[in-house]
């Protein structure tokens, strides 16, 4: 009798010690194996990124030299209308006349540069914006040499969009046209 006794006082303090102090271990263990848990997904999702990063980065190493500064031209990152403008004059010296009152200013984009200002407050990457320069020039010349001129920025690099373009005719046989054309930069 004194074995039954022993074994069921042993049995009764097992499962006190159970409910008093190893059920909160367990419980305090599985929290520990839970945030684990999430620290194992953060790592194979930062190895997946970093993997996505190596692969864009392996691609853009590959572009040779002369396509980046191509690239460069066609969609600067930075706004230089100085550069634009003296660009835009060699073109038409090239046709034989020169641009008159031209004015290059970058519009005003309320919603691209709040989206990049709220991007960066809530702990995101922000991404590039797409903003426009706006140029406006006058030139007097014969019809065919401001088409020619017209047809050399079409085939330049740079993108261009013509947004307004008036002609008036002169006595002389030339015309006076008035031009405003976007071009576009992206903003980091």
């Amino acid at each position: 009798m004194n074995r039954n006794l022993t074994a069921t006082i042993l049995l009764i303090l097992a499962v006190a010690i159970y409910f008093t102090f190893t059920s909160g271990l367990w419980n305090d263990a599985a929290g520990v194996k839970a945030v684990n848990d999430q620290y194992s997904g953060a790592i194979a999702s930062a190895q997946k990124l970093i993997s996505v990063r190596d692969n864009v980065l392996k691609q853009y190493n590959d572009i040779s030299p002369q396509d980046q500064s191509n690239l460069d031209k066609m969609l600067p990152s930075t706004v230089d209308n100085i550069r634009l403008i003296i660009n835009l004059n060699n073109i038409a010296l090239q046709h034989g006349f020169s641009l008159k009152g031209i004015s290059a200013a970058a519009s005003q984009d309320k919603s691209g540069s709040g989206a990049a200002s709220n991007a960066g407050t809530n702990g995101s990457i922000s991404a590039p914006t797409l903003d426009t320069v706006v140029i406006s020039f006058s030139v007097s010349a014969p019809y065919q040499q401001f088409i020619s001129f017209m047809q050399d920025l079409e085939a330049n690099l740079r993108i261009m969009d013509v947004t307004h373009l008036s002609v008036s005719a002169n006595d002389t046989g030339t015309y006076d046209f008035s031009v405003q054309m976007n071009t576009y930069w992206l903003r980091q």
